[in-house]
């Protein structure tokens, strides 16, 4: 669905992919786009897809969706056209359920729902469980520990030198995580002044450019920013061990995971590292009628494990083992 509202200019696109297993859960990202519509589009329809995957590999009874803003700079319009997204998405009946996003926030979200119950990621205030970040940090940072024990035995991150591209608000929650485990963090953010802030009065280095940490030897590479970050090319110069982040698809094809497994790269499917927020939104949404939020993670992470495992033994990557039990999920619900 488009919608273009006339009267305060908003540009909105709501995609839902699947509603098999549940309704489309997935966030409103507020974002500039340099291709604008045609290039939004995109982004949405690959996103509504992963949310689906997301969402069965997790073990959730919910569809995958997503809906994108475009952002022109009229920042004082949001409020008036966050009104209107949320009555386009009243307007669907429960197909899809937002929440926040890149680009969006608890606070949008509590306004957003005096427009339509289908909007979770709310305050504690507002009736909701606040800020998912936290909680997509925390999947992302077993998920890199669960790699790691995958290749040497050990999830110990003491001395490991991790790469992150992206100190939003899962990455920088992530970076906080990995020092306090004692890895040793290089990062890089398009706003220097976020990178300032997080680093003072942590052990951490502050790249100068994405390309120095993308050159650097590392034993984890964490992409926390936009998708499409990693194509073939790139994928045949890093010097890691694992590729795991909060990103989603921030490979810019299927094929990128097999060029990082010949290289003995391991790639953790980036829906089930980062599923962590969607487990926490979905626990807000079903109040608690089903398994806890921890219950839910650990089921994500051992399902993790069995796609590295069954991967190692078919010759396969784990992306392709874990998205294929996931549309197998999907398919025999649909059954």
């Amino acid at each position: 669905m488009i919608r273009q509202d006339p009267a305060t200019g908003l540009r909105l696109i709501v995609a839902v992919h699947s509603t098999v297993l549940g309704p489309a859960l997935g966030g409103m990202r507020l974002k500039r786009y340099a291709g604008g519509l045609r290039e939004a589009l995109a982004d949405v329809m690959g996103l509504a897809r992963t949310m689906t995957l997301k969402a069965a590999a997790a073990g959730l009874e919910l569809g995958g969706g997503k809906a994108v803003m475009i952002d022109d700079g009229r920042g004082e319009l949001r409020e008036a056209r966050l009104e209107v997204a949320g009555r386009v998405i009243d307007s669907l009946g429960g197909a899809y359920i937002t929440a926040e996003d890149i680009g969006t926030t608890t606070a949008d979200m509590d306004h957003l729902s005096q427009f339509t119950e289908y909007a979770v990621g709310r305050s504690v205030r507002r009736g909701g469980r606040g800020d998912p970040s936290p909680v997509t940090a925390e999947s992302v940072f077993q998920a890199i520990g669960r790699g790691l024990h995958a290749l040497d035995g050990s999830a110990d991150l003491d001395g490991r030198r991790v790469g992150l591209i992206g100190l939003g608000k899962v990455g920088a929650a992530l970076a906080a995580r990995l020092v306090d485990a004692g890895a040793r963090v290089v990062a890089y953010d398009l706003d220097a002044e976020r990178g300032e802030r997080f680093a003072a009065g942590r052990p951490a280095e502050i790249a100068p450019s994405i390309t120095s940490v993308l050159a650097s030897e590392l034993d984890v590479l964490a992409p926390c920013a936009g998708g499409g970050m990693i194509d073939d090319a790139l994928a045949h110069g890093l010097d890691c061990r694992v590729v795991a982040g909060a990103a989603n698809n921030p490979l810019t094809g299927r094929g990128v995971a097999r060029t990082l497994m010949r290289r003995g790269i391991l790639y953790v499917p980036d829906f089930l590292a980062n599923c962590g927020g969607l487990i926490h939104v979905s626990t807000e949404w079903y109040r608690d009628r089903g398994p806890s939020e921890d219950e839910l993670i650990a089921g994500a992470m051992e399902r993790l494990d069995d796609a590295i495992a069954r991967a190692e033994l078919a010759g396969l990557t784990p992306l392709e083992i874990a998205e294929r039990e996931a549309l197998e999920r999907v398919e025999a619900a649909r059954r």
